[in-house]
């Protein structure tokens, strides 16, 4: 009779222990649907937002472009013109050049991180 109440009880457990993973299991879906919906709006941003930063990058590359040479040409006509003048200009030139080495290095940051994947996104944000 004990050994049978024993048998009785041990099912039961089981039956509760299962019970219990499946409410683990069906909660478990329910976070991971949900966490899904967000990464695949998440994903769909990103691809609108893309482009348009790309274009920016490349408005902005063109201004530097721009800045780069009218900079060229006025330290070149200001040496020309000899003096402190041209010390001057030589000096701002030089913190133009690290300036755009600077906007240079910062927009093929941006570029190599709007290339990559959200989950390299994701585990990059981790890591950090």
């Amino acid at each position: 009779m004990a050994q049978g109440f024993l048998w009785i009880a041990l099912g039961i457990a089981a039956l509760l222990v299962a019970l219990a993973l499946v409410l683990v299991l069906l909660r478990l879906n329910r976070t991971l649907a949900v966490l899904e919906l967000t990464l695949i709006s998440a994903d769909q941003a990103l691809q609108e937002v893309v482009p348009e930063v790309r274009a920016s990058l490349g408005n902005v590359s063109a201004i530097t472009g721009g800045v780069n040479v009218a900079l060229h040409v006025a330290g070149t006509q200001a040496d020309r013109m000899g003096g402190e003048v041209g010390q001057v200009t030589a000096r701002s030139a030089r913190g133009a050049a690290a300036m755009l080495h600077g906007l240079r290095v910062g927009t093929d940051s941006l570029l190599r991180a709007t290339q990559q994947s959200p989950a390299e996104h994701l585990e990059q944000g981790d890591k950090t």
